[in-house]
């Protein structure tokens, strides 16, 4: 048998102490780790084709300021995979924002104690890929057990750091197969949405100038009838910026006014109904970045009606990326920046040009960023 002496004991301990120093030094390893990312759906089970709420959080837990790189689902540094009920997992597929920084950049602040938001329908991104005029979404998951894992690779592109990856635990659910009266809804809203593609004509104008007003009475009765109905989010949300082809044509020839729901004292009353409903889950968050496009003065009340709900944190991080910022040099970003999209797997495709349009222009990438140009990528 094997007995060290006091040398080889003495050595051991040596490596021991260095091999502890080496893990304590490494960026994600013990006290060195200052963010923490966390993803969440709020619920475990949905049926066939309703909307799945992700929000991602990103949160500095050190007691410095961390540095990293844009965070957020367009980001090239943000990474999501499913595992699916066969064990077979695959990366998903999304669109991608790159930034094109100066020599002098060095990484997006985050504050201690801060945290980072973002939420977004999952369907607009993972699944398989179908037709937008005939679907609520860009994409399908069947009924299906899924593991989802997401990623964020925080010293991406930053120079003079030590890549840094943190991962969410994985979050696990289940889609089952619809109920006829779930059937009957999906059908009777995907019959809505396609108004916006409608060439019907009624009394002379296409049926497709309805869509707007549709929707607004359609959610209306809902919410009196089944106010946790989960589509309300959605609808109030993405549903409000879906223009159609023969809607759009319509609007850019001058023969309609182009509705904007962010002005409409009726869409505001609803969303805020259903944001103060639906506050403690991610349905709540994800209607709340809706109002941050030109809400500033709602968020900040909501940032205190809200509390530590879901909802309310997606307000407070808004209110606090709303503030001025201090009188500083301009920023380092050029303005150079191309939307495209990951590398395509073998195990779906984006098989349209209008599925990729409608993906990389959706409400999903409205927050403030660097101006976008076409790239070959969306060739």
């Amino acid at each position: 048998m094997f007995r060290p002496d006091a040398m080889t004991t003495s050595r051991f301990a040596v490596v021991a102490v260095l091999w502890t120093t080496v893990l304590s030094a490494t960026p994600g390893c013990g006290s060195a780790q200052q963010l923490v990312l966390s993803a969440d759906v709020s619920q475990t089970e949905f049926f066939e084709d309703e909307p799945i709420y992700l929000l991602l959080r990103l949160r500095n837990v050190g007691a410095d300021t961390a540095r990293t790189y844009f965070f957020g689902f367009s980001s090239p540094a943000v990474t999501l995979s499913v595992r699916l009920g066969d064990g077979h997992r695959f990366e998903v597929t999304k669109p991608i924002l790159d930034h094109r920084m100066e020599s002098s950049w060095r990484g997006e602040p985050v504050p201690p104690g801060a945290s980072l938001l973002k939420t977004m329908v999952l369907q607009d991104i993972m699944g398989a890929a179908w037709d937008l005029r005939s679907h609520l979404f860009a994409h399908h998951l069947a009924p299906d057990h899924y593991e989802l894992h997401v990623e964020f690779h925080a010293h991406w592109g930053v120079r003079g750091t030590t890549p840094l990856t943190v991962e969410a635990a994985p979050i696990t659910f289940r889609v089952r197969a619809r109920t006829p009266a779930e059937e009957n809804q999906i059908g009777e809203l995907e019959a809505m949405h396609h108004m916006g593609w409608d060439t019907t004509r009624v009394a002379g104008y296409p049926r497709a100038l309805g869509y707007q007003a549709a929707l607004i009475h359609w959610v209306e009765e809902r919410l009196r009838e089944q106010p946790d109905d989960p589509f309300l989010p959605f609808l109030l949300y993405n549903g409000m910026y879906v223009v159609g082809k023969v809607l759009e044509e319509q609007i850019l020839g001058g023969n309609v006014p182009r509705f904007d729901p962010d002005t409409s004292e009726v869409v505001s009353r609803l969303r805020l109904a259903v944001i103060e409903r639906r506050k403690a889950a991610t349905a709540g968050a994800h209607l709340v970045q809706g109002l941050t496009a030109r809400h500033p003065d709602q968020l900040a009340v909501l940032a205190q009606q809200l509390g530590s709900t879901p909802s309310g944190e997606m307000a407070r991080h808004w209110v606090a990326r709303n503030q001025p910022p201090p009188r500083r040099p301009p920023p380092h970003r050029t303005g150079s920046s191309t939307c495209r999209w990951s590398p395509l797997t073998t195990c779906r495709s984006v098989a349209k040009r209008m599925l990729q349009k409608y993906a990389c222009t959706s409400r999903f990438l409205s927050s403030p960023r660097p101006a976008v140009r076409r790239s070959a990528a969306w060739a």
